[in-house]
C-alpha cells in the first residue's frame, strides 16, 4: 500500500534514466515457471511476464545494507502470503536504493518480481535500504529514507525515469502500506497487504518531491 495534491498529473513526457548498477539474481526457467503458477492462482493469468506496468510500490528492507535483500531474493525461498501455504517463487523486488544512492537492478522490467500482494501482475517494486530500529515504527523507517539525501533523490529520478517511459501517474506511486487501495490491486484468493513499510503521509511527502 489520502492523495496528495496534483498527485493526478501525468509524468513528464521524458526523464534521464539515472544510474543503476544491474546485478540480477537467479530468475531461470524454474522460477519463470513458479512465477506463472503463482500469477495463476493469484490473478487468473498464467504468466510470468510484466507487460506495461501501471505501478510502482515502495518499500524498505530490514537491513542497514543492500546485500542481506538481493541475497533474500536470489535465494527463492518459499514465502507464506496464506498462513501455513508457502508458495514459490520468494520474494524479490526489480530494484534495492541503498543510502549512498546506488540503484541496484534485481530482476528485469521485464519479468514479474514478488514483492507486494495483489500488485505483482502491474506493478515494478522499489526497495530502499533501512534497518529496522526497537522502538521505532515504519512512520519512522519511512522518514529516515526522505531524511537522507542521496538515497531519497535517487529513488526521485528512479521513480521520474520509470514514470516517463511507462506513462505511470504520480498517483499510482504507491507505498506496500497503501497498495491495498490501488485501482491495480487484486488478488483472487481474498488476501491483502498488512505491511509496514511508507504509509499514506510519507508516500504524500514522496510523490509532492516528484
Amino acid at each position: 500500500m489520502p492523495e496528495a495534491a496534483g498527485a493526478t498529473a501525468a509524468p513528464a513526457a521524458s526523464a534521464p534514466r539515472p544510474p543503476i548498477t544491474v546485478k540480477l539474481i537467479p530468475f531461470g526457467a524454474t522460477r519463470k515457471a513458479q512465477m506463472a503458477d503463482y500469477s495463476q492462482r493469484h490473478y487468473h493469468q498464467h504468466t510470468w511476464k510484466l507487460t506495461n506496468p501501471k505501478a510502482i510500490v515502495l518499500h524498505h528492507t530490514s537491513g542497514a545494507t543492500w546485500e542481506p535483500a538481493w541475497w533474500t531474493f536470489a535465494n527463492n525461498t518459499a514465502y507464506e502470503s496464506i498462513p501455513g501455504k508457502p508458495e514459490k517463487p520468494g520474494v524479490s523486488a526489480h530494484f534495492i536504493i541503498d543510502k549512498d544512492g546506488t540503484i541496484y537492478q534485481c530482476v528485469p522490467l521485464t519479468v514479474r518480481a514478488r514483492h507486494a500482494i495483489g500488485m505483482n501482475w502491474s506493478s515494478i517494486g522499489i526497495e530502499f535500504v533501512q534497518e529496522d530500529h526497537s522502538g521505532k515504527d515504519g512512520h519512522w523507517m519511512d522518514r529516515q529514507i526522505l531524511a537522507r539525501t542521496a538515497q531519497a533523490n535517487a529513488g526521485l529520478r528512479l521513480v521520474r525515469y520509470l514514470q516517463a517511459h511507462f506513462s505511470i501517474k504520480s498517483k499510482n506511486v504507491v507505498g506496500h502500506a497503501t497498495a491495498n487501495a490501488s485501482p491495480y490491486f487484486k488478488d483472487y484468493t481474498g488476501i491483502k497487504n498488512a505491511a509496514g513499510d511508507w504509509f499514506a503521509p510519507e508516500v504524500k511527502a514522496f510523490r509532492a518531491r516528484l
